[in-house]
């Protein structure tokens, strides 16, 4: 039995020697730099200033006047090359991009280019790229009805790249050549985020499970007949084998087997396998509580949106968002920095603990809220290491279930059950020693890092002496058997 588990692992070795080298290597990188991405947050701060005392604003409901009665997933409005440009998502995923007299929004290499000197503030020439297809950064099949995409290079020292859609006019992806350089490093490899793989989100995910799952297999396969081997007297202190590779490999092994174990378990668990892991947005149901009734266009009803105008028209965001909260149709003005909100009645508008935990207990009768209250910092669940996520919160939690409430937008930000919550131990845990202790200890969380990814670039490496050892003395064998026939 031993020595198929040996022979298995000498097999799983050879085949995965470089993967996992590379992916080691990538871990240094990525302790620093992901892939470049814009966040909502990015987006918004981004975007050009509404001068709002200056622009007419009109009602939603006129704008998409032709669009049927549907639930409204989203609606904001923001501004393209000065003016005022409405965005509607419903629920279906059909999307709408007008202008506020109604006009269809179109894109051109023309206004790309000025639209991308706005959001980025570059002011050199750039050229203007027609892409039918996604590229290497924008791989996800979600960027896919965005296309045509307009890809800005600009001719400044950061050789930044602005891709475009062309059905919003917005950003989706601002990368430099610094970016992309680490992304090449770091991300890239270590997540197998190759265009070619990654616009294939099944496949993609499936590869990932099965690399994981194999890689685990080898590992547990490792530890096991080093375990048994120790029990055996060595020839010399620290010399159980003849082969120097051999032998440095076994120790290696030996201290950082359970690490690399822990890690390539905690990567197969980032692909949420099977499916175990529940959603951490409001189901439609809760979802229809939360807002009261259906959102639809006829919630803009023209006396109201006049009032709002009105109580509007003053000063410059970055962002006009609205939403739903318990049958009032709010108004979210960003200015990248700070949100306001209002009824569309012009109202301030103010939620309550007390709201929160009325809406909440809707969502299921049979049980009663355990606790309310308001977070000023992040706890174990509800976190960002960039600290860009919003605080203050509420906390809410009904039965197993915890809600945490932006008081000032009325969203529900997360929905953590018992299976997020081991999720988020099984993966960022493990995987990126995401533990508090650490991560608030900095450069303690760097130093034991950077320790225990040496420890398996040591394994990986010295695998890889032994992977090319492997392969050289069965091609003797078979070389050896072709000439014996």
């Amino acid at each position: 039995m031993i020595k198929k588990l040996i022979s298995l692992h000498h097999w799983l070795g050879t085949f995965f020697f470089v993967l996992f080298t590379v992916w080691f290597l990538s871990g240094f990188v990525m302790m620093y730099k992901g892939f470049p991405s814009l966040s909502s947050k990015d987006k918004v701060q981004m975007n050009e200033a509404l001068q709002l005392n200056e622009d007419k604003l009109v009602s939603p409901k006129i704008v998409f006047s032709d669009v049927t009665e549907a639930s409204i997933s989203e609606c904001k409005i923001n501004a393209f090359n000065g003016k005022v440009l409405y965005h509607l998502t419903l629920e279906d995923g059909k999307k709408y991009t007008r202008f506020a007299n109604g006009a269809t929004f179109e894109m051109t290499r023309q206004n790309a280019l000025t639209h991308a000197k706005e959001l980025t503030g570059i002011k050199v020439p750039g050229t203007v790229e027609v892409l039918k297809e996604v590229d290497q950064w924008i791989p996800r099949p979600k960027f896919m009805k965005h296309l045509p995409v307009y890809k800005v290079v600009f001719n400044d020292d950061a050789h930044t790249w602005v891709h475009l859609s062309s059905e919003t006019g917005e950003a989706l992806n601002v990368t430099t050549r610094n970016d992309r350089f680490w992304a090449w490093l770091g991300a890239i490899p270590h997540w197998i985020y190759f265009r070619d793989i990654r616009i294939y989100s099944t496949f993609w995910s499936n590869l990932i499970c099965w690399l994981s799952a194999l890689g685990l297999i080898m590992t547990l396969t490792g530890i096991v007949t080093g375990i048994v081997r120790y029990k055996k007297k060595p020839k010399a202190k620290f010399r159980r084998f003849k082969n120097r590779w051999y032998n440095i490999h076994y120790y290696t092994g030996l201290f950082f087997g359970l690490f690399v174990c822990t890690w390539i378990f905690s990567g197969f668990m980032s692909m949420t396998p099977f499916n175990w892991t529940s959603d951490t947005s409001l189901s439609p149901n809760e979802l229809a509580r939360w807002q009261g009734s259906t959102f639809t266009l006829n919630d803009f009803e023209e006396n109201t949106i006049n009032t709002w105008v009105d109580s509007t028209s003053v000063g410059a965001v970055k962002e006009i968002r609205f939403t739903k909260f318990d049958g009032r149709v709010l108004s979210q003005k960003d200015n990248g920095s700070t949100i306001s909100v209002s009824d569309l009645d012009g109202v301030s508008f103010a939620l309550t603990r007390e709201n929160i935990m009325e809406k909440i207990e809707s969502f299921n009768t049979a049980s009663t809220i355990k606790s309310a209250k308001v977070l000023y910092a992040y706890d174990n669940y509800y976190y960002d290491r960039k600290k860009r996520k919003v605080l203050p919160v509420v906390k809410c939690v009904e039965g197993n279930t915890a809600y945490y409430v932006d008081p000032v937008t009325a969203k529900v930000l997360l929905k953590s059950d018992a299976t997020n919550r081991t999720e988020r131990w099984l993966y960022h845990g493990l995987h990126s020693l995401d533990f508090s202790f650490l991560t608030n200890n900095r450069p303690l969380w760097d130093i034991v890092m950077i320790l225990l990814l040496l420890g398996g670039t040591a394994v990986c490496v010295t695998a890889c002496g032994l992977g090319i050892k492997f392969m050289r003395r069965k091609a003797k064998k078979y070389k050896k058997k072709i000439i014996n026939r």
